[in-house]
């Protein structure tokens, strides 16, 4: 079946070109204009909305030891720029406007004979909109790759955390769309229950939450 990234994200391009920003890079922290003389000056109030600058999206990809001890995997990938944008586009359908980075972590049971197999994809955009576009562009992809190979998509039930969970099984296949904030995640799964499911998008979204927040997840 058809993964959203399935190991596409060219590792070539991990370099992270961060130099130059700003103290605090997410765009609820652009300044506002300064106050016209002789008017009350407003302080502007912190958005809450989860936001990911691109070294936050690689350090929010969950790690074998969060999934399971019996699960192994290579490095978690990332892609910005131009890659990022021609590789989600080509994933969602969509333009995908306002994207900062996307990433990837792999992982799979050691050993398994079932080929028991973890997929973490993320992708960070500047609003809370862009990424609705997103996750509705990849979750519309993948039932529609499901449909052609005669096998339709059946809704799924998970409570992942997100502000928008989009889940459904695909047959041996398992797999949730969704948005925490400006950040789209897509998680897949196989030969997994739909309890192994709602495990591993909690997980997701926890070290996304926990990231935005400024803490450490965990390793």
């Amino acid at each position: 079946m058809k993964a959203v990234v399935r190991g596409t994200v060219v590792a070539a391009a991990l370099v992270l070109a961060l130099t130059g920003c700003e103290e605090d890079g997410s765009p609820a922290a652009k300044s506002a204009a300064p106050p016209v003389p002789g008017e009350s000056e407003q302080v502007p109030v912190p958005s809450q909305t989860v936001w990911l600058d691109p070294t936050g999206l690689m350090n929010a990809l969950p790690v074998e030891s969060n999934v399971g001890d019996v699960f192994v995997g290579d490095d978690a990938e990332m892609v910005q720029g131009a890659d990022a944008v021609q590789h989600c586009a080509k994933e969602s359908g969509a333009a995908c406007a306002g994207l900062a980075a996307a990433g990837l972590k792999e992982m799979e049971a050691r050993g398994s004979a079932d080929e028991t197999r973890v997929e973490f994809t993320l992708y960070s955009f500047e609003t809370a909109a862009q990424a609705g576009t997103v996750m509705k562009g990849l979750a519309d992809t993948e039932r529609r790759a499901s449909a052609e190979y005669g096998d339709p998509a059946k809704p799924v039930t998970v409570s992942s955390g997100a502000d928008e969970t989009d889940a459904f099984q695909d047959g041996d296949a398992a797999k949730a769309v969704m948005r925490i904030g400006t950040v789209v995640a897509y998680v897949y799964t196989t030969e997994t229950e739909p309890a192994d499911l709602e495990h591993v998008t909690k997980l997701q979204v926890d070290r996304v939450k926990t990231v935005a927040a400024g803490k450490n997840p965990g390793y």
